[in-house]
C-alpha cells in the first residue's frame, strides 16, 4: 500500500471530522444523543491513597499512653470504596456539563487484644455534589474521548470513638471543597456504553471505571 493511502485510513480512523464537512461554516453540530446517566466506581479514593490519617483513629506510637494503647488494642480499617451516579448534558458534539454525586466512607475498628471485643471506633464520610465542564474532543460513533474539570461541595461527617473510651467520642460535621480534574476518559458504545477514566481529586486519585447509556 502506498503511503499516501496508509495516511488516509489513519486520519479516517484517528481524526474527527470538522464541522465544515458537516455542514459548512459557524454551523454548531449536535450530537445524535445529548443526554447521558452513568454510574461509576474509583480506585484509589480519598482513604486509598498513602498517607490518609482519620481523625484520632491512629495511635500515637511515641507516647507512653500510644504505646500502651498498642499494646492493649489492635485496628482493623474499611473503606466502601468511591461510587458515582452522574448526568451529562451535551450542548454540542463537543461541549457538555456534567453533574455528579459521590460517596466515600471509611473507618477503623479497634479490638481489644485479650476479649476481642470492639473497643472504639473512629469514622469519616463524605457525600459530595459537583458540577464540571466537559470536552469531548474525539468523537466516532462507537468510541469517544473526553476530559473534563469539576468543582463541588462535600459534606463531611466524622466520628472519633477512642480506643478504650466506646460512647464517649466526638462528632463533627462540616462542608468540604472538593474538585476532580480527569485529563482522559474514554467511552466505548452506542447507546449503552462502558467508560474508562484517568484522573485526580477527590473523588478518584488514579482509575475510575463504569457503565451508562444515552439517549
Amino acid at each position: 500500500m502506498k503511503p499516501s493511502g496508509l495516511f488516509l485510513i489513519l486520519s479516517l480512523l484517528f481524526f474527527p471530522v470538522s464541522n465544515a464537512s458537516a455542514g459548512g461554516p459557524g454551523k454548531r453540530e449536535l450530537p445524535a444523543r445529548r443526554h447521558e446517566l452513568f454510574a461509576g466506581t474509583a480506585m484509589p479514593g480519598r482513604y486509598n491513597i498513602s498517607g490518609y490519617v482519620y481523625d484520632g483513629a491512629s495511635f500515637d506510637a511515641f507516647s507512653i499512653p500510644g504505646i500502651y494503647r498498642s499494646s492493649k488494642y489492635y485496628e482493623k480499617e474499611f473503606t466502601t470504596g468511591a461510587w458515582s451516579l452522574g448526568y451529562t448534558y451535551r450542548f454540542t458534539k463537543v461541549l457538555a456539563i456534567q453533574a455528579s454525586v459521590f460517596y466515600e466512607a471509611g473507618w477503623v475498628q479497634n479490638y481489644d487484644r485479650t476479649t476481642r471485643l470492639q473497643a472504639g471506633r473512629s469514622l469519616d464520610s463524605y457525600l459530595t455534589a459537583m458540577t464540571s465542564f466537559k470536552v469531548y474532543w474525539y468523537n466516532r460513533p462507537i468510541v469517544r474521548m473526553y476530559s473534563y474539570l469539576g468543582l463541588g461541595l462535600a459534606y463531611n461527617h466524622k466520628l472519633c470513638d477512642p480506643a478504650g473510651e466506646p460512647g464517649h467520642g466526638t462528632k463533627m460535621d462540616s462542608a468540604v471543597m472538593s474538585y476532580q480534574l480527569t485529563p482522559l476518559g474514554i467511552q466505548i458504545g452506542r447507546r449503552f456504553f462502558g467508560f474508562a477514566e484517568i484522573g485526580g481529586g477527590n473523588y478518584c486519585s488514579g482509575f475510575a471505571v463504569g457503565a451508562g447509556y444515552c439517549f
